[in-house]
């Protein structure tokens, strides 16, 4: 399980705002937290969000959101054509993967076999 300061980190690693070993300014760390919160809550309102919350997010969820959380504000951050066209990419096959993600965790009642 991963908090949102994960999800905030990998985001701003993928927009290319945060290098290895800098700190997070504080209007960016606060802007990604936002940008979390409105992906969790569209993600939310399509039912895709049953197996985690906005605390504690399941490791196999990661790269779908942050994904989703890095497009979300890859307008704001002055994004090179290349990575925005990676950023693109990777936020289009997220929602897909996390229903796909929700399909394969549900539990299928084998049928009844009577002798």
């Amino acid at each position: 399980m991963a908090e949102a300061s994960v999800i905030r980190s990998k985001a701003a690693k993928k927009l290319g705002v945060l290098a290895t070993g800098q700190v997070l300014e504080s209007e960016i760390s606060d802007d990604l937290d936002e940008a979390y919160n409105e992906v969790f809550a569209a993600l939310s309102a399509k039912n895709l969000t049953n197996d985690w919350s906005t605390d504690a997010i399941p490791d196999e969820y990661i790269a779908p959101v942050v994904a989703l959380t890095a497009f979300a504000r890859v307008d704001e951050y002055g994004v090179p054509n290349d990575r925005y066209q990676r950023i693109a990419a990777d936020a289009s096959r997220a929602i897909p993967e996390i229903r796909e993600l929700q399909e394969s965790n549900v539990y299928k009642t084998p049928t009844a076999v009577y002798y």
